[in-house]
């Protein structure tokens, strides 16, 4: 039989037509899938009993409560905990996919010096020998924890404790200069506020505790037109908080403090408030000129932000005039304000203040890596992962997610005051070691964090304060001991104290600050991470599901 082309043409379509039919092409399939799955360099899912696990994060000092699923004695998946009274269930998506992290490419295995892998001694005899040449200045990221005080211990007779505060933090800064009290001894009374007006802060995108506010915002709004609690947000883009708001006020980037100004002018010269204070310097036309405002709508404006007291004005960051607004609202010290959540009064060093001739800078692994102190001296910074951009001559390999034992205080500017522990549940699988070890590696009558947990759990429970959180609540009073506390923490309760009671703060402010444009930020919204390095479920979850646009994208 002769074989002609047309044949083969035939034979070749009918065999193409009827491969997906046979089992072959699916046979390959499924063996090169499991052939590519088992490449060595692959991380593989851990195997083993499975347990759900309670925590907290300590990637910011927000300390989000969290379900962590172990298998094998690693973590592979996160989740918010619902009966937690401060964050109800709530997680930024870096927290979502925080277990991710431990395994990125980006991860610090090794000591690095200039770019060079050295070892843990080597760091350690060049930081005894840049403390001998002059003092030494340890820069946190998360003030108020055991750690914490071991920095401070460390440096009260070597040097000073420099604090890297979030923005949040940064809008109290202005009253230090009012009053006795440091900026991280005040909070937002947010609870009983009736009317927010947020200059440019992201309340329905992120700010502050992931859930306060916002479940806040859910359960005193409810869709009604005119709801409980009033949220007034001033920005120049429709961002998800301007969206959600009760009202979106649109106003020239930069303008904030000039707005705040005419306002305050406004509330003064028609008496709408009780409180006095000085009088601007910024006339109505000035603050419609920079603002873009009419000034009737800047009066019409002032007239309703008072109009459901307690009102309570929020920066996005350090603005000296939105601050002294909320002199002229009666806010400060007051019900639904600003107070005062502790005595603390010494006010630590902010990231722009200056450093004399140190002779080594330590940078612990809270503080964001964009942080790059002008300096000199030999820096020393802990770090779980290289982002790449650091001056740093030392890199020193921190511990990563839940491969440290810490606690969590109570959040920045939270009026709620809290204590928590995040227990070690992942081993490290390199060397690894904190900045409190590492100091006390250095200094051996430091005392370690462990032990400062310790001394902690129990003058909570001697002082009978406040309850314990957890399925059900227990008052401190009932513990038999501080052991039997901190066991309690460990498994993933909240401590939470009694409810703060305003007043008792003297903050005056004599003259209006100066009006000063707010720097606005250009370029892409991913820069605003503190985090060096995203994991993919991050990166997914916040690009991909919208929970934040990029500023070009946003519209009316």
């Amino acid at each position: 039989m002769k074989l002609t082309r047309r044949d083969l043409l035939v034979w070749g379509a009918g065999a193409a037509a009827g491969l997906p039919f046979t089992p072959v092409p699916w046979k390959l399939l499924d063996d090169v899938s499991i052939w590519t799955q088992n490449w060595p360099w692959i991380p593989q899912p851990a195997r083993g009993p499975v347990e759900v696990k309670q925590s907290f994060c300590t990637l910011c000092p927000q300390g989000c409560a969290m379900k962590v699923r172990m298998a094998g004695g690693w973590p592979v998946g996160v989740s918010g905990v619902n009966t937690n009274p401060l964050t109800r269930g709530a997680l930024c998506p870096l927290g979502f996919g925080a277990h991710q992290l431990n395994w990125h490419p980006m991860r610090l295995r090794t000591v690095r010096h200039d770019g060079v892998a050295s070892s843990w001694d080597a760091s350690q005899t060049a930081f005894v020998k840049a403390c001998n040449r002059g003092p030494v200045v340890i820069v946190d990221g998360h003030p108020g924890r055991a750690a914490s005080s071991v920095f401070e211990s460390f440096t009260e007779k070597r040097g000073a404790c420099l604090v890297a505060e979030g923005p949040e933090t940064g809008a109290l800064v202005p009253y230090e200069n009012w009053s006795d009290a440091s900026a991280r001894a005040l909070g937002y009374d947010l609870e009983n506020a009736q009317t927010i007006i947020s200059f440019g802060a992201p309340m329905l995108d992120g700010w502050g505790v992931p859930g306060r506010f916002t479940r806040l915002w859910a359960e005193r709004t409810n869709g009604v037109s005119d709801p409980q609690l009033r949220l007034i947000h001033i920005e120049d883009s429709c961002s998800r908080t301007a969206a959600k708001a009760w009202k979106w006020v649109s106003a020239k980037p930069g303008s904030e403090g000039a707005l705040a100004a005419g306002l305050a002018r406004v509330l003064i010269e028609e008496c709408l408030v009780a409180a006095r204070g000085p009088i601007p310097r910024t006339t109505l036309a000035q603050a419609a000129d920079r603002t873009g405002r009419t000034i009737e709508e800047i009066r019409d404006l002032a007239r309703t932000i008072v109009a459901k007291p307690p009102v309570l004005a929020i920066a996005k960051d350090n603005n000296p005039e939105v601050a002294a607004l909320n002199g002229i609202l009666g806010a400060i010290g007051a019900r639904g304000g600003i107070v005062r959540r502790s005595k603390l009064s010494k006010a630590c060093l902010s990231r722009e203040g200056p450093i004399s001739n140190p002779g080594a800078i330590l940078i612990d692994s809270t503080v964001p890596w964009d942080f790059v102190p002008q300096t000199d001296a030999e820096i020393f910074r802990f770090t779980a992962w290289d982002g790449g951009s650091s001056r740093a001559g030392w890199l020193l390999p921190a511990p990563g997610f839940l491969e440290e034992l810490t606690d969590v205080p109570t959040a920045a500017t939270s009026v709620i005051e809290s204590y928590a522990i995040a227990p070690q549940l992942a081993k490290p699988t390199h060397e690894v070691r904190s900045a409190a070890q590492f100091l006390a590696s250095v200094d051996k009558n430091l005392p370690m964090p462990e032990q400062i947990i310790h001394r902690r759990c129990s003058n909570l429970r001697r002082s009978g304060r406040g309850s314990v959180h957890a399925q059900e609540i227990t008052p401190v009073a009932k513990f038999e001991s501080g052991q039997k506390l901190e066991e309690q923490l460990q498994a993933g309760a909240i401590w939470i104290g009694d409810p703060l009671r305003p007043g008792g703060w003297k903050c005056e402010v004599k003259e209006w600050p100066q009006t000063m444009a707010t720097a606005t930020s250009e370029g892409d919204w991913s820069a605003s991470w503190s985090a060096p390095v995203l994991p993919p479920l991050a990166t997914k979850l916040y690009r991909e599901s919208k929970l934040r646009e990029a500023p070009a994208r946003r519209t009316v």
